[in-house]
This record gives C-alpha cells, sequence and structure tokens, in this order.
C-alpha cells in the first residue's frame, strides 16, 4: 500500500517549491520500496513533474532512502532496519506504522 502523505508546509524559493509533511505507513512493505505518490496531494504539487528530491527521516532508527521515479506516482521509499538490512517484504512492523514522526521534505522545480 503506497505510503499516505500529509503535507504541513509548502513554501515556494525562485526556482523550487518544498512541499514538507508526514508519512503514513500501512498495509504491508515491498521489498525494494513503498510507493510514494505525489499525484494524492493535488494542486500543492507543481504539473506532473517527478521531484528533484526527497528526504525522509523518522524517529525509530530505521533508514528511509528515496528512489527516484519518472513521474509523480511512482517514486518509491526504500527502508533499512537499524541492522543495515532491507526492511522485510510484508506486513509493516508495529515500530514503523507506530511512528507519527516519518518527516520529508520534496523539492520540485518551479515551473514559470
Amino acid at each position: 500500500m503506497p505510503l499516505a502523505i500529509s503535507i504541513t508546509s509548502v513554501e515556494a524559493a525562485a526556482d523550487n517549491v518544498y512541499i514538507f509533511g508526514t508519512l503514513t505507513a500501512s498495509g504491508s512493505y515491498t521489498t525494494g520500496g513503498d510507493t510514494l505518490d505525489f499525484t494524492t496531494v493535488g494542486a500543492q504539487v507543481p504539473a506532473s513533474v517527478a521531484p528533484l528530491q526527497v528526504w525522509v527521516g523518522g524517529s525509530t532508527g530505521d533508514a528511509y532512502s528515496w528512489i527516484k521515479g519518472a513521474a509523480l506516482n511512482n517514486q518509491k521509499v526504500k527502508i533499512n532496519a537499524a541492522s543495515n538490512s532491507e526492511l522485510a517484504s510484508g506486513a509493516y512492523p508495529a515500530r514503523i506504522t507506530g511512528d507519527t514522526s516519518v518527516q520529508f521534505e520534496a523539492v520540485f522545480s518551479k515551473l514559470i
């Protein structure tokens, strides 16, 4: 199931748009990364351009890494456990679903 996105702030700079928010995991994790679908945030995201950069971090000691996709709907977030091995495919562990501090920052090119 894709990670649910909740936007907390949008800041427009001269060349880029910065979107800040939180992610909520539910369902199951898939080896290689869970989907991060920015089409769900509507008008906050510029046109249909994929992000230039995404940072994700939580409070559990797990490491989150962004895998760039070609479109808004196929970005991925890979999760490595504190042991530096990828989270196993299957139901998310309680430490991930219960982490209310998973934050993200996404940078999009401002289309002028």
